[in-house]
């Protein structure tokens, strides 16, 4: 199959199989918002690299870290998701989405209290009707499955002591 490509310039960038490779991003920012949207599409792999990069640019970016925290926590990857979640909280304490999306991670895992603790937090940093409304909803269908849930030990210990995690 002959493609006709010239030497060098934009045409020389196609791979063999036609796609021009992806571009080397170096913007936080660009990556962010790129990390959201394949999140967004459920492209959870790629959201999760996007903002990893987005991330390791820019360390110090509330959103970067708390959009790294939902990927992770979608791609099961929970030691990660919890260190990025834990990273947005020290950013901005006051944040309602942090504490959320931290109640959510620690539901999933099993650990009722502190995930009732994140979420009294949030509901108590909820600013708006709809915020409180999450929250409550969040809360109360917890407390319908708290009697259904078989039993299980009590992680707490463990996820604060960390002795779960990779080392």
């Amino acid at each position: 199959m002959d493609i006709g490509l010239e030497s060098g310039g934009a045409a020389g960038a196609l791979t063999m199989d036609g796609k021009r490779p992806t571009p080397i991003i170096r913007d936080a920012h660009t990556l962010l918002v790129r990390g959201i949207d394949a999140l967004e599409r459920n492209h959870i792999e790629e959201a999760v690299g996007l903002l990893r990069q987005s991330v390791d640019q820019d360390a110090e970016s509330f959103y970067a870290q708390l959009a790294l925290g939902i990927a992770l926590t979608k791609a099961l990857e929970i030691p990660e998701a919890q260190t990025a979640l834990e990273a947005a909280i020290r950013l901005d304490p006051r944040s309602f989405w942090a504490h959320l999306r931290m109640a959510e991670l620690y539901h999933r895992v099993g650990v009722p209290t502190v995930a009732n603790d994140e979420l009294q937090t949030a509901l108590d940093l909820a600013v708006s009707t709809d915020e409180k409304k999450i929250a409550r909803d969040l809360l109360a269908a917890e407390e319908r499955r708290a009697p259904k849930r078989a039993w299980r030990p009590d992680f707490t210990g463990l996820l604060r002591g960390r002795l779960w995690r990779k080392r």
